[in-house]
């Protein structure tokens, strides 16, 4: 069997979503005859990590999962796109950009790129940026789509959902609006280290529930100032299926994390959607066919209308959502032809 390693492993980061685009990752890999014998994760130098450095040595490929890290000349971006470079100076094996989003930035980023065998980007956005530069991409949906929700088991009881957002000052706003308006706080981001069949699981969500019982309430008759950086400790959605099942069972939802909405269209949730820090959200719903007609600013949710989906957006949406695994299963068959050459 061929052995793989995976840079930029998001399943320790506390996000939904996450842990699951990993998890498809490897299992894709696998199925493929390829394992993962390591993975780096991200945030961190890579060129610290003497363990995987020697490992990406034992590996026949090399998998970059480029998410939303790729855009405006961060410093993570600089890191994690340079192991293209070392690898083909030092180890002269394949090494792959997948499931990303590209976006504004410099040269230095630019030409590390160039070294990369195979770029696949989660949005045409993201193509035509690369194709301005020469470098060739094909689109492929976010790896989140390779897990599929039963559309047969959807069932609204819920009311109107909202999340958080990657910026701190916007989540302020979506979490006072919840208050205000009684709508459920969904953030995406979590605490990683809690699993579930714990004592310490079991208590966080007896805290959990019985905070979201009391807030608002407490809040209608003001007796409690409720502040974003020091209550978020209580949102706790335990799992990604838990995180999933809310979205599936709300009315409507307010957006403004990427894997949410990835969320919200697989499981047919009618939605609002905020910008993030990339065009990553206009990116995805452009491909969809929605377009922008959903997108607002924070000031623009309250005079929104709250709409369902047409016939036509949900035709669209329903054949994303078909097609996507299929996508991303050609994908790895394309990655695992470049071992067998």
């Amino acid at each position: 069997m061929k052995k793989a390693v995976i840079l930029n492993d998001t399943s320790f980061e506390s996000h939904h979503g996450c842990e699951t685009v990993v998890k498809n990752i490897k299992a894709l890999l696998l199925q493929n005859g390829i394992q993962t014998i390591d993975t780096h994760p991200v945030g961190k130098p890579w060129v610290e990590n003497k363990s995987f450095i020697a490992n990406m040595s034992q590996a026949d490929i090399v998998i970059v999962n480029g998410e939303g890290t790729l855009h405006h000349s961060q410093p993570r971006a600089k890191d994690l796109i340079s192991v293209g470079q070392y690898v083909k100076e030092n180890l002269n094996i394949p090494v792959i950009l997948i499931n990303s989003t590209c976006q504004d930035n410099n040269n230095d980023i630019i030409e590390s790129m160039r070294c990369y065998d195979l770029i696949f980007v989660r949005e045409s956005l993201s193509q035509k940026e690369l194709a301005q530069y020469d470098i060739e991409s094909t689109v492929v949906p976010d790896m989140s789509f390779y897990s599929k929700y039963d559309l047969s088991n959807k069932g609204v009881t819920g009311g109107i959902g909202i999340t958080d957002s990657v910026y701190f000052d916007l989540s302020e706003k979506l979490f006072d609006l919840s208050l205000k308006e009684g709508y459920e706080f969904l953030p995406a981001k979590t605490n990683s280290k809690i699993r579930k069949h714990t004592f310490y699981a079991l208590f966080k969500y007896a805290k959990s529930n019985l905070f979201k019982a009391v807030r608002y309430p407490f809040y209608k008759l003001n007796l409690i100032k409720f502040k974003y950086k020091k209550i978020r400790k209580f949102y706790y959605i335990n799992n990604y299926d838990s995180y999933v099942n809310k979205i599936a069972s709300s009315k409507f939802m307010i957006i403004a994390r990427y894997h949410s909405l990835c969320f919200s269209l697989k499981t047919l949730t009618p939605f609002l959607a905020l910008k993030s820090n990339s065009h990553k959200i206009e990116g995805i719903l452009s491909d969809v066919g929605i377009g922008s007609s959903r997108i607002v600013t924070a000031s623009d949710i309250a005079s929104t209308e709250f709409r369902e989906f047409t016939s036509e957006e949900e035709a669209n949406i329903l054949n994303y959502i078909n097609e996507a695994p299929k996508k991303i299963e050609g994908m790895f068959k394309v990655i695992s032809g470049l071992i067998e050459k």
